[in-house]
């Protein structure tokens, strides 16, 4: 179960500089009025980041299955005075959210939680414009470390066969997280 306390530990380690999330940002070309998913939101760092740069004209989904998360969240935004965010409360099995409406999703941490990886990126591919992207930061297995141990990981060529077979090829990949994956994907024309 997460507890606030546990909610402010992740946002803690996603905004530390050893996990580089300036350049996280930044490497997505976030512009305003965009409408982007935050699949997976836990603490919220990262939906409220992305808030300040799409702006009063775009949208952020804080998306979890975690209503706690989604709680904790809104009180947050709302002690900034941040409105153009929206909590999304997804099943394990999908979102629900309008078809074609999504610029990207970004996912941290997350795909290795996924039961169903392929069925869940078909569901996320109907919700993305034509031209929308999927960005996944996952962690690399690394022997004697708890993401190695148990399994909180995603082998690079698992990732990338996943999305290719649901129509998916790796558009762009970024080097500088040296435990983490980070792999934009885009449609196969």
């Amino acid at each position: 179960m997460l507890t606030g306390f546990r909610l402010k530990m992740l946002n803690r380690e996603a905004s530390s500089p050893k996990n580089k999330p300036l350049d996280v940002i930044t490497h997505l070309k976030l512009k305003k009025g965009m409408v982007v998913g935050d699949i997976g939101s836990g603490g919220g760092y990262f939906a409220g980041e992305f808030s300040k740069i799409v702006g009063d004209t775009g949208l952020v989904y804080a998306i979890d299955v975690n209503q706690r998360s989604l709680d904790f969240i809104e009180s947050n935004l709302e002690k900034e005075a941040i409105e153009n965010v929206k909590g999304i409360l997804a099943r394990p099995d999908g979102i629900e959210l309008p078809e074609g409406s999504v610029d990207l999703f970004f996912l941290r941490n997350v795909f290795h939680h996924l039961p169903e990886q392929a069925e869940y990126f078909r569901g996320i591919k109907k919700l993305l414009k034509s031209s929308g992207k999927i960005v996944i930061i996952d962690y690399k297995k690394k022997k004697f470390s708890f993401t190695g141990l148990f399994g909180h990981y995603t082998p690079e060529n698992v990732l990338i066969d996943v999305m290719d077979s649901v129509g998916f090829y790796p558009f762009q990949k970024h080097d500088f997280l040296p435990d983490q994956l980070y792999i934009i994907f885009a449609r196969k024309s």
